[in-house]
């Protein structure tokens, strides 16, 4: 029987830890570990460090010493005979980001900057200028936030946690995207119960849970314009999330006073680029240019999102239905598009299945890594799904969601578990 957790606590490999201490200790930052609190992060560690949890250097933090895991035997045994591999290729000292990257972080910021300062200065908010800025927002949100929230620029906390930040310079909120996207999606990818990236609403199925509905026939056709509304909601979502604490589970009790500054820092994107442009230059145009922005940093940003992790033949998991191998699991819920150009300009998202196994590794260092995972996963028989074009891709995506859209039981193997769900709700 697995330990239960507090919600100051930590359960890692069924030990339970005092999730403060652990975090003074942490040489990658507290922050990490302060997400974690309440919850069992023994996958966290594994996929982040890429070896098993030091238990012996960790006794000062220790609160329970238990023996019973969330996860069978040997789960992660074909992962780390993997990450013996990777080793060898990109040691772990060395899989943070190279010095030509900063490079290309300075030039990026300096052109979001840059392009801001001169709409303002100039009262100059045409829809080019805006829906060009929208799509710097876009590789900000790709090429920087995303490596740094995962820890994955840099060995210094401060500088992931500076750029990181950059999050919420673009509209969103950092916190909120850990506490989203690194506590819960890269945990539980594709869930239909604990990963919120499943949650479609009542639009979009693309969780089996979803009850099927007429017009979800066609919802391969409206899903892409749906997508242009994904950068306004996710300013509002964002702030609004921090406020109340929660988005889809509560937050870290331990991230009281980080959603503080992301509340003022929200506000601040508010006033930034919505209100002071307004003020400014009160005309339609403004609004529409400004409403452009939004549209083309949110597609940009969500298309490829979207199609990563929805297309023939995904696979989705269940709670309570643990995989035999970590590795298996994120491997079948994730899918790679392009190669080493793609790989520059969307900041290695391309490469999602080297990314959920590896998410502490800089995405410059996908394209080396890549064909060491994909001859490791087919020797094995572990579905690779490698699509050569974005165009492919998103083909893909329509061929799943129109199989969503028009099977009641698209995946037979949950059936159980869904109706054991709704008897118990």
């Amino acid at each position: 029987m697995t330990p239960k957790v507090a919600k100051d606590e930590i359960l890692v490999e069924g030990k339970i830890y005092s999730a403060e201490n652990l975090a003074q200790s942490h040489p990658g930052g507290k922050l990490f570990v302060r997400a974690f609190a309440g919850l069992d992060a023994s996958t966290a560690f594994l996929t982040y460090h890429r070896r098993k949890f030091p238990h012996s250097r960790a006794k000062n933090a220790l609160k329970e010493d238990g023996e019973d895991s969330n996860n069978p035997e040997g789960w992660d045994e074909e992962y780390l005979e993997l990450c013996r591999l990777v080793e060898k290729v990109i040691p772990r000292m060395k899989s943070f980001a190279p010095w030509y990257y900063y490079v290309k972080v300075a030039i990026i910021l300096s052109m979001a900057v840059s392009i801001e300062y001169y709409m303002h200065k100039n009262v100059f908010y045409h829809p080019l200028l805006c829906g060009f800025l929208g799509y710097i927002f876009a590789v900000i949100g790709l090429n920087i936030q995303h490596d740094a929230n995962h820890g994955a620029i840099s060995r210094r906390p401060l500088v992931n946690r500076i750029l990181g930040m950059s999050q919420n310079w673009i509209g969103g909120s950092a916190i909120n995207w850990i506490h989203q996207h690194v506590v819960q999606h890269h945990i539980h990818t594709n869930d239909i119960d604990q990963d919120p990236d499943m949650d479609g609403g009542i639009l979009i199925r693309i969780n089996a849970k979803t009850p099927l509905m007429k017009f979800h026939i066609v919802q391969h056709i409206y899903f892409f314009f749906l997508l242009s509304f994904y950068g306004f909601s996710v300013v509002i979502r964002s702030l609004l999330n921090v406020i109340v604490g929660k988005h889809f589970t509560p937050m870290s009790s331990l991230f009281k006073k980080y959603r503080v500054i992301e509340v003022f820092s929200s506000v601040f994107f508010i006033l930034r680029l919505m209100v002071f442009p307004i003020y400014q230059a009160p005309e339609i145009q403004t609004v529409l240019s400004l409403s452009l922005m939004f549209i083309v940093a949110g597609y940009y940003l969500s298309l490829f999102f979207a199609i990563s992790h929805n297309f023939e033949g995904v696979e989705m998991n269940m709670k309570n239905a643990k995989s035999s191998s970590i590795l298996r699991t994120q491997v079948a819920t994730s899918s790679n598009v392009g190669g080493e150009i793609l790989c520059f300009l969307n900041g290695g998202l391309n490469y999602q299945i080297e990314h959920h196994l590896f998410p502490r590794i800089s995405h410059c260092h996908y394209p080396k890594i890549a064909p060491v995972v994909r001859q490791f996963c087919e020797e094995r028989n572990i579905p690779y799904v490698h699509f050569p074009s974005v165009l492919d891709n998103i083909n893909s995506a329509i061929k799943h969601l129109v199989f969503m859209g028009g099977n009641a039981e698209p995946f037979p193997e949950l059936n159980t578990h869904i109706l054991a769900s709704k008897l118990q709700s």
